[in-house]
């Protein structure tokens, strides 16, 4: 078997740089540059979690139960084609991380139960985003890429190919994930002094907690499944390096919590220490999840140990701020019980179809506590976390359910938000602008999260 997965990736590299397709035009040669570089074998995708410490069961604290079987079967029922129900932010007709969050949940439910209409459901929706060959496309078959190449986001979805792989046998999933791990080193970016990824290349010299989800989980799985052990070494030194610099540069002492940008070159919504001025929520959930999803494959040994550290750190450092009553967490994290005052003039195409100036108070989100709560469980899965984290991360998911997972309606997600470029100077990281983003329901980023927490429960309770 190793001998024929040499072979088939010797000759998909080959064809890599081509592998970006949409319905209309054939532009496979001019989506990924050509270059010279080794051949890269991937020999291992059944990877093997790696595991802190023996797991002690006693005395954990029981999840609720909420009916998550019938609404995930509604949620799938509810899309029957490449359109999807979980995206509130508009259909993307392309590769896309709001996709990947959802059906990444999806598969993590199919590894614990073992159900095939869970594996059956991804592979139909990915196959509309994918060829027989494995090259990216867009379903509806309108112009344009099907993937962004200059971005860490489209990277989240691509997570999801080694799974499919591992469960298909098809040699598309082969393809797609060198295909992708070329465009985003290629395509993508970095700080000047080569450590850290830009978010994307229309934000150059940012570095954006929300990247290190998006790209960190797939690349740590790249890196494992690599026959080149030099190269294996330099891209697992490569992540270990961003986390230090994310932990040394945008991490607060005075409030234990991470901002949510940097930029080392001036820009308007970044303050003296070249970082954004909020903690907002699920930037840090999705950094705590990226670490938790890193830690289960990371080997053992110094940087392991590093990565662990701040991994427990942040956990710390957020729990300070939980809500006494809900268990949950609040849109700008250390803001608890204050309000913005809310300009339309200046935030008028983001207000929630407000047509005047108002006050909105912060609020518990949902999708950010979400991502906590998944985090801390799968830290304790994998042994990373001993049973008073679990019993917290239990807390958090019991509390969203009960207040906020309404007649099959997760609600109170923040639909987007992020840091602007100058032409989006609405997105000034300021409490204000956290506040005055929509907030929905039923959207992915809080769907899956809520999926991927659910399946951490039931992996505690089976074991």
């Amino acid at each position: 078997m190793k001998k024929i997965l040499l072979f088939l990736f010797s000759v998909f590299f080959l064809v890599s740089c081509g592998s970006v397709e949409n319905n209309t035009n054939d532009k496979e040669k001019e989506i990924v540059p050509e270059k010279e570089e080794k051949k890269e074998d991937l020999t291992n995708i059944n990877l093997k979690p790696v595991m802190d410490s023996e797991i002690n069961y006693d005395s954990l604290i029981l999840p609720n139960e909420v009916g998550m079987e019938s609404y995930i079967n509604s949620l799938m029922e509810s899309t029957d084609s490449y359109i999807p129900s979980w995206n509130k932010e508009g259909f993307k007709d392309k590769w896309n991380y709001i996709d990947g969050v959802f059906l990444k949940s999806m598969l993590s439910l199919y590894d614990q139960a073992k159900d095939n209409k869970y594996l059956d459901f991804v592979v139909k929706y990915v196959d509309y985003y994918l060829t027989a060959k494995g090259n990216f496309l867009r379903p509806s078959g309108s112009d344009g890429a099907p993937y962004a190449l200059g971005e860490l986001d489209s990277v989240c979805e691509s997570n999801i190919l080694f799974d499919l792989y591992k469960y298909t046998n098809n040699q598309k999933y082969l393809h797609a994930i060198l295909t992708t791990y070329k465009i985003y080193t290629v395509n993508v970016p970095r700080l000047s002094d080569g450590i850290c990824y830009s978010h994307k290349d229309i934000y150059p010299n940012q570095v954006w907690l929300d990247g290190f989800y998006m790209y960190a989980p797939f690349t740590i799985k790249y890196a494992l499944c690599l026959d080149d052990e030099a190269k294996k070494d330099a891209l697992l030194l490569d992540l270990y390096n961003q986390y230090k610099f994310v932990r040394e540069h945008l991490f607060s002492e005075e409030k234990q919590l991470y901002y949510h940008g940097y930029s080392e070159t001036d820009i308007f919504w970044a303050a003296e220490n070249k970082c954004s001025k909020s903690f907002w929520l699920r930037s840090n959930g999705w950094f705590l999840a990226s670490l938790a999803d890193v830690l289960e494959y990371y080997p053992k040994g110094e940087k392991r140990d590093y990565l662990k550290s701040i991994f427990i750190e942040a956990i710390d450092g957020i729990l300070k701020y939980q809500d006494a009553d809900s268990k949950m967490f609040y849109q700008v994290i250390d803001r608890k019980g204050d309000r913005a005052n809310i300009s339309y003039s200046q935030y008028s195409k983001y207000l929630n179809d407000y047509k005047e100036d108002v006050v909105i108070e912060n609020y518990l989100e949902s999708s950010g506590s979400l991502l906590l709560a998944y985090s801390i469980l799968k830290g304790f899965n994998n042994g990373t976390l001993n049973s008073d984290y679990y019993n917290k991360g239990i807390e958090i998911y019991n509390g969203v359910t009960s207040k906020y997972f309404i007649d099959n309606e997760l609600k109170n997600i923040c639909i987007t938000a992020g840091l602007g470029s100058e032409t989006k100077l609405y997105r000034d990281g300021s409490f204000e602008y956290y506040l005055a983003e929509a907030v929905g329901s039923n959207d992915a980023k809080g769907v899956g999260p809520l999926i991927m927490s659910y399946v951490e429960t039931k992996r505690a309770a089976i074991s």
